[in-house]
C-alpha cells in the first residue's frame, strides 16, 4: 500500500464518516487509469515460490476489495512480524490491545458507522529525549499525520488520541436518535490534541506491503520480496528511501540547507514498510497508493503484485499519478470516502507529463549539469562496500544517474566493477586542487558531515591515473557516532545524498611550487609530514596524491617533495597496508576485540593477513611506496600494541624529510624571510584564517605573498617562489587537540587557533620552528 501526503497543496476537505450508501451517486472526480502494469525494463526479483497449499488467488474478484474504515492507526514497532492477533502481543500490553479495548466491538467509543482500522508496522519508532520513558509512535490514514510520541505510562495518552485525531468530527445520521451524552462522548474534541505534542503532517511517500507471516504465510514469504524491490526501484525514480525513525530528539537540528531540489520544495521521499493483516492474503502483494496528480490526497489499494511490478507502480501510480487496473482493489479520499472500481473511468488530462516534469526538474537542479553542487544534496549510490576491520569499511558512490543494474550486482558480490565512473568538472577541479571533502547527510537527523575521499585506485600499467573515477571514503563506525552509525547500515543500491566539493588548502602553493616546477627547484623540494588518526589519513593519502603523482613537478627524481605519514590506529587490524608477519603480531589484535584470540588460532591471522592484503586500500598504500620509495614512507602507531605518536617520532619525521630534500638544494644560498601577515606561509595569520578555502583565497587580491627570498650571491638575481615545509595534523577534535591544540571557534567560522599540543611544545623548543608551518585538517 503506498500512501503520500500532499494535503498541503489541496484545499481542506469536509469531514465525512460512515459506510458509502447502496445506491451512492458517483463521485463527480475520476481517476487516471492504465489497464496493466507495464512490463519491467530492468532486472528485479524473482517472484518467490509460495508455500505448499497456499498459491496465491489469480482468479477470483479482486476489485472492490477494500476494507471500509475512516481511518487507519499504523503503529510503529520496529518489528517484522506479530502473532496472529496483534493485540495478544507482549500478554496484551500494547498499543493495538488498548484502541481496540476503547473502539472495539463494547468499546466506550465504538461507532458501527466510523470504523477505525488498526494495524502494526515495521517502521521504527521515534526516539525520545527521554529514553526512560516508553513510548510508541503511530501512523494516521488517511489524515496522513504522524504522532511521534505516544508515552506508554498510563491511559490518557491513548484516550487523548482517540478523542482529539479518531473520532469523527461530525456523527453519521445513523446515531441521531442516541442520548446527547451519547452523541457528545463519540465527537472528536480537538482539545485533546494539545496532549500530544508534536504531531506532524506526512510527507514521505509509504509504500506498505502485508508481511503477516502469522496470519498467512503468503505474505510472510512475498512481503519481504516486495519490500526489497520497492526500495530498489524508488531511488531509481528519484525518490530518497528513508529507513531510520521520523524524529530522534536525542539529536536536535533544523533541516539542511540545500536539502531543496527545487526551490521551496524538498526531495522526495519515501518509506517502505511490512504491516500486519489488511484482508486478502490470498492475493499476496497487497498494495495501496496516494499521489501527486489526480490521486492527491488518496489511499489506493493493490493486489496481486509480484516483483515484477513494482517498477510499473513506482511510474504509473507514485510518478505519474495513474490507477492499474487489473491490480486495482479500491482506493480511499482523505474525506473518507471509499472510491470503488466501477467509478474509476479513463480520463486523459496532462497530469502524467506534469509528473514526468518535475522528476526532470528535480534531477537537473545544477544550472550547469553537473552531478554535484555546493547548493543542494545529489543523490549517489553505494556501488561497493568493503569491510576493511571489524569496525571500518570504504564505501564507493557514483552518481545514480550513472549506476547500471549490473553495477550493482557486481558491488553486491564483491567483485571489481571498474573504476570510471562518471564525469564532473567540479570534482576534476577538485582533484586538480589536491585537498578537498564533501558533505554527506543523514536525512532522518538532518545533520552532514564533511568526508574526505580517498585518492582514485592505481590505473593498471601503463594507463594514467583516472580522476573521474568513483569516489571511495573510508569510514568508521562510532557507538556513539550518528552519522558513523548511519552509514554503517547503507549496503549495495542504497542512496546517500552529496554536496559540494569543498575546497581546502593548497597544499602545492604553501609549498610553494606555482605551477612551474623548475622555478621552484632553485632552492630544492619542501616536505609534508602528516600526523594522522584513524580515518584522518584520507586527506594525508590526498595530499600524498596531489605532490607525488601529480603533474606539478618534473620526473627527475628529486624534484618532488617529501611525504612523511605518521598513521595512529587503535587496533592492529585498521593498520592497512603495514608489511608484518603473522608471527610478528602481538596477541591484542581485533580477533581478540571480538572474543577470539589469534594467538591460538594460526588460521584466523592468516586470515586477517590475507584479508588485509585484498584491501584496496592496504594495496593502495603499498603502491604509493612502490613508485615513489624515495619520496614516502608511512609509520604506524597502535594504541592496544603500546605504541602512540610522541615528541621524538614527531622530530625524527621532521629531521629525516628535511635530510630527505637537503641534497636537492645544494647550490642554493637564498633564503626566504617571511612576512607576518602572509596567509600563506605564516603560522600567526594562519591561525586567524576564518576558514581553510584556499581556492578563494587564491583569486583575491587580498591574500597576496609578501615574502621574499633574499639572494646570498651576486650570481643570483631571482629567488624562487616562496614555500615552507607542512605539518597537516587531521583525525578526530580529540586527536588533534592533543598534537595541535583545539581549533578556535570565532563569528560562527573555525578557525585554525593557536598551534599548542605536542606540536606547541616542539616549536617551544625552537626543534627548527620556522621550517614549518602547521595545518590542522
Amino acid at each position: 500500500m503506498l500512501l503520500r501526503q500532499l494535503a498541503r497543496t489541496m484545499p481542506r476537505p469536509t469531514p465525512w464518516s460512515g459506510r458509502t450508501p447502496r445506491f451512492s451517486p458517483a463521485p463527480t472526480r475520476s481517476l487516471n487509469t492504465v489497464p496493466r502494469c507495464p512490463s519491467p525494463t530492468c532486472d528485479c526479483a524473482e517472484t518467490p515460490k509460495m508455500p505448499e497449499g497456499l498459491p496465491i488467488d489469480y482468479d477470483g474478484k479482486l476489485s472492490g476489495l477494500i476494507s471500509n474504515y475512516a481511518e487507519q492507526v499504523l503503529i510503529c514497532t520496529g518489528r517484522n512480524d506479530w502473532p496472529s492477533r496483534i493485540e495478544e502481543e507482549n500478554s496484551g500490553d500494547n498499543l493495538a490491545a488498548d484502541l481496540k479495548e476503547l473502539l472495539g466491538r463494547g468499546g466506550i467509543y465504538s461507532d458501527p458507522f466510523h470504523n477505525i482500522s488498526v494495524l502494526n508496522s515495521s517502521f521504527p519508532p521515534s526516539i525520545s529525549r527521554r529514553p526512560e520513558v516508553q513510548s510508541t509512535s503511530t501512523y494516521l490514514l488517511p489524515s496522513f499525520k504522524y504522532v511521534p510520541f505516544l508515552p506508554r505510562v498510563s491511559f490518557e495518552a491513548v484516550q487523548a488520541l482517540v478523542k482529539g485525531y479518531l473520532l469523527p468530527e461530525k456523527l453519521h445520521p445513523m446515531n441521531d436518535g442516541l442520548p446527547q451524552i451519547h452523541k457528545d462522548r463519540l465527537v472528536r474534541k480537538e482539545a485533546y490534541q494539545h496532549l500530544l505534542p508534536g504531531v506532524r503532517d506526512v510527507e514521505d511517500v509509504l509504500v506498505l506491503i502485508c508481511g503477516h507471516s502469522s496470519r498467512d504465510m503468503r505474505c510472510g514469504v512475498m512481503g519481504p520480496v516486495l519490500q526489497a524491490e520497492f526500495e530498489a526501484q524508488l531511488p531509481q525514480a528519484g525518490f530518497e528511501v528513508l529507513h531510520g525513525p521520523m524524529l530522534n530528539e536525542s539529536v536536535s537540528a533544523p533541516a539542511l540547507p540545500g536539502t531543496d531540489i527545487i526551490a521551496g520544495r524538498m526531495p522526495p521521499t519515501a518509506r517502505v514498510g511490512l504491516i500486519s493483516h489488511i484482508g486478502g492474503h490470498k492475493f499476496a502483494g497487497n498494495n495501496s497508493t496516494g499521489n501527486a496528480h489526480p490521486l492527491a490526497g488518496h489511499g489506493v489499494w493493490y493486489g496481486r503484485i509480484e516483483p515484477k511490478h513494482v517498477e510499473g507502480v513506482v511510474q504509473e501510480t507514485i510518478l505519474r499519478g495513474n490507477i492499474i487496473a487489473d491490480h486495482f482493489r479500491g482506493a480511499i479520499k482523505q474525506n473518507r470516502e471509499i472510491i470503488r472500481p466501477q467509478w474509476v473511468l479513463p480520463v486523459f488530462i496532462f497530469a502524467a507529463s506534469a509528473g514526468v516534469a518535475y522528476l526532470y526538474r528535480r534531477q537537473s537542479a545544477s544550472p550547469d549539469d553537473d552531478v554535484i553542487n555546493t547548493s543542494t544534496f545529489s543523490p549517489f549510490k553505494i556501488i561497493r562496500r568493503e569491510q576493511v576491520s571489524p569496525t571500518a569499511f570504504i564505501i564507493t558512490l557514483r552518481p545514480s544517474a550513472w549506476v547500471a543494474p549490473q553495477d550493482l550486482e557486481l558491488g553486491r558480490t564483491g567483485e571489481d566493477n571498474g573504476q570510471t565512473g562518471f564525469l564532473s568538472n567540479r570534482i576534476q577541479q577538485a582533484w586538480n586542487h589536491g585537498l578537498w571533502s564533501v558533505e554527506i547527510k543523514q536525512p532522518q537527523l538532518q545533520i552532514a558531515r564533511h568526508y574526505t575521499p580517498l585518492p582514485p585506485l592505481p590505473p593498471p600499467a601503463g594507463l594514467e591515473p583516472d580522476e573521474q573515477a568513483d569516489l571511495r571514503f573510508l569510514i568508521r563506525k562510532m557507538d556513539s557516532g550518528e552519522m558513523s552509525n548511519y552509514l554503517s547500515r547503507q549496503r549495495v543500491g542504497d542512496t546517500l545524498w552529496l554536496r559540494g566539493p569543498h575546497l581546502g588548502f593548497d597544499v602545492l602553493r604553501r609549498l610553494g611550487n606555482d605551477g612551474s616546477a623548475t622555478k621552484s627547484d632553485a632552492c630544492g623540494p619542501k616536505s609534508i609530514v602528516f600526523l594522522a588518526g584513524g580515518t584522518g589519513v584520507a586527506p594525508a593519502l590526498q595530499s600524498a596524491h596531489k605532490v607525488l603523482d601529480g603533474a606539478n613537478y618534473n620526473d627527475g627524481g628529486g624534484s618532488r617533495p617529501h611525504v612523511s605519514i605518521l598513521w595512529a590506529n587503535r587496533w592492529g587490524a585498521d593498520t592497512l597496508g603495514r608489511e608484518q608477519s603473522p608471527i610478528q603480531r602481538k596477541p591484542s589484535n581485533w580477533f581478540r576485540f571480538w572474543g577470539v584470540d589469534s594467538s591460538s588460532n594460526p588460521k584466523a591471522t592468516q586470515e586477517q593477513t590475507r584479508g588485509e592484503l585484498e584491501c584496496s586500500l592496504a594495496l593502495q598504500i603499498r603502491e604509493l611506496k612502490r613508485r615513489h620509495p624515495s619520496h614516502f614512507d608511512i609509520s604506524y602507531f597502535v594504541d592496544n600494541e603500546g605504541s602512540f605518536i610522541e615528541a621524538h617520532n614527531i622530530k625524527a619525521a621532521l629531521a629525516s624529510t628535511i635530510s630527505s630534500t637537503a641534497s636537492s638544494a645544494r647550490g642554493s644560498s637564498s633564503s626566504l624571510k617571511i612576512d607576518r601577515s602572509c596567509t600563506w606561509h605564516s603560522q600567526k595569520a594562519v591561525e586567524l584564517l576564518p576558514n581553510d578555502n584556499d581556492f578563494e583565497r587564491s583569486s583575491s587580491s587580498d591574500f597576496t605573498c609578501a615574502c621574499t627570498y633574499t639572494p646570498e650571491t651576486e650570481t643570483e638575481t631571482s629567488g624562487p617562489s616562496p614555500g615552507v615545509n607542512l605539518v597537516g595534523v587531521s583525525g578526530p577534535d580529540g586527536f588533534i587537540e592533543v598534537y595541535a591544540g583545539p581549533k578556535r571557534w570565532h563569528d560562527g567560522n573555525e578557525m585554525q587557533g593557536t598551534i599548542r599540543g605536542l606540536l606547541g611544545k616542539i616549536q617551544d623548543e625552537g626543534h627548527r620552528a620556522g621550517d614549518w608551518l602547521v595545518l590542522k585538517l
